[in-house]
Parts: C-alpha cells; sequence; structure tokens
C-alpha cells in the first residue's frame, strides 16, 4: 500500500452540500450537492487519489501535508483528514521483471518471514522517490 493522508476543507455551500478541497494539493478540489459526508469523504479521496497518482507518473512532487492543527475551518464547515491508497489510481500496473542480487543471508530471512520482494522493492523504490524531492 502507498497511503497517504492529507487535510481537506469542507466549506457549506449556500444550497446544500459542500465545496471540498485540499489545501495542500493543487488542483484537489470536488464537491457534493447534498449533505451527505460519507459521500464527500468518498469524493475526497477519489480526487486526492487522482491528483497525487498523476504527480507520481509525471514525475512531479508530491507536496507534504499541513498539520491539521495549523489550518482553519471555514465558516460553518470543517477540516477534516482524508486517507488514500495511491496504488489503487496509478495507472501502469503491468509487472516488469527484474534481476537483482542481494546477499545470501537476506533472501534466507526474507524467505524465513514471507517477504514479498516484490512489494518491499516497490515500497522502497516509491519511498526513496517520494523522500527526493
Amino acid at each position: 500500500m502507498l497511503l497517504k493522508a492529507y487535510p481537506a476543507t469542507f466549506t457549506p455551500e449556500e444550497d446544500g452540500g459542500y465545496f471540498i478541497q485540499f489545501p495542500d494539493v493543487k488542483g484537489a478540489y470536488t464537491g457534493i450537492n447534498e449533505d451527505d459526508i460519507a459521500f464527500g469523504l468518498s469524493m475526497a479521496e477519489e480526487v486526492l487519489g487522482l491528483v497525487l497518482s498523476s504527480c507520481i507518473e509525471d514525475n512531479e512532487p508530491i507536496p507534504n501535508p499541513s498539520d491539521i492543527n495549523k489550518l482553519t475551518a471555514p465558516p460553518g464547515g470543517f477540516v477534516t483528514m482524508v486517507k488514500v491508497d495511491l496504488e489503487e489510481y496509478l495507472k501502469d500496473t503491468t509487472p516488469v521483471k527484474k534481476t537483482l542480487t542481494i546477499p545470501k543471508w537476506v533472501n534466507d530471512l526474507g524467505n524465513r518471514c514471507s517477504v514479498n520482494f516484490s512489494k518491499v522493492l516497490t515500497n522502497a523504490i516509491v519511498a526513496e522517490n517520494l523522500n527526493r524531492k
């Protein structure tokens, strides 16, 4: 899993519903025409996943999330964290075979612990990339 969480502001609209935006993520906003917060959170997760996965695929930096405690809720609205698993939104998930060399003791340890080597390598590469930006 490639989990990320960002604060979102829910601003009430005059005729009902909410305008939802992520202050830290340019272009990440959506809205709902009703007061169904669960639906709004679902919509917020989707737009966050689409925008952030696009950043990864386009080799653009992913912004750091703000401290939710330092954000001010809009009048009548609220601020909440929204979590997203970016793996669900990345487009090209075609497996690519790689050959690599690791010490035998690492291989043995990984096998004893039932490690998914592909998953560990994928997560490490993503983490390394995100830490460089």
